[in-house]
């Protein structure tokens, strides 16, 4: 019964950040990209379903995080969401196209909504950091980062979907790190082996 208790707050506990995640940064940040306001208008339940997804999400994360147990499946949906969500923020959301920015640190302004874009280009990166993690060793997955990363900023320039910006290359790089730093400290709690010898 105790457990019941204990899931079914964490249940509580993770509607109650993710409601308070979509209201107070998701959504305020993506009002600011017309292209994706009208793709939300399309769809009346987005807020809903956003906060139905994380809550889920981090609800099934702290099951297996209690059970200390990583199922295959869980990370194969929350990673072919988030890859979907990443590629609608990378490639949709720019207000200014086929510019470049060769300043690494355009982002230490005192707007808050530039700082806000700044920090959700670190959180952006994380969870593929952890997913690099998988495989890579440190210094292979600073290479499949760089590579990523510089791949999409150029993509973003030549189709006209974006700036190509250095400061995106290191906080993207960033989130990276934090994700593989992450997933390192994590990894010893789960009862898998998740890295090949």
């Amino acid at each position: 019964m105790r457990k019941i208790l204990e899931y079914v707050l964490a249940g509580v506990v993770a509607y109650l950040i993710s409601r308070y995640f979509v209201f107070s940064i998701v959504l305020p940040t993506l009002n600011n990209y017309p292209r994706l306001t009208r793709v939300m208008a399309r769809f009346p339940a987005t807020t809903l379903f956003l906060i139905l997804f994380l809550t889920l999400t981090l609800w099934f994360g702290w099951l297996q995080w209690d059970r200390r147990q990583l199922s295959p499946i869980y990370g194969y949906l929350v990673y072919s969401v988030y890859l979907l969500l990443l590629f609608i923020v990378l490639f949709t959301k720019a207000s200014i196209y086929h510019a470049v920015s060769l300043n690494p640190f355009d982002f230490i302004q005192k707007n808050p909504r530039i700082l806000l874009e700044a920090v959700l280009n670190v959180v952006y990166f994380i969870p593929l950091g952890g997913l690099y993690h998988l495989k890579a060793s440190f210094v292979e997955m600073n290479v499949i980062a760089l590579l990523t990363i510089l791949g999409i900023e150029i993509l973003q320039f030549a189709f006209y979907l974006g700036t190509f910006a250095l400061s995106d290359i290191l906080l993207n790089w960033i989130g990276c790190l934090i994700g593989f730093g992450l997933w390192t400290l994590a990894q010893g709690h789960f009862s898998m082996r998740t890295k090949s010898s």
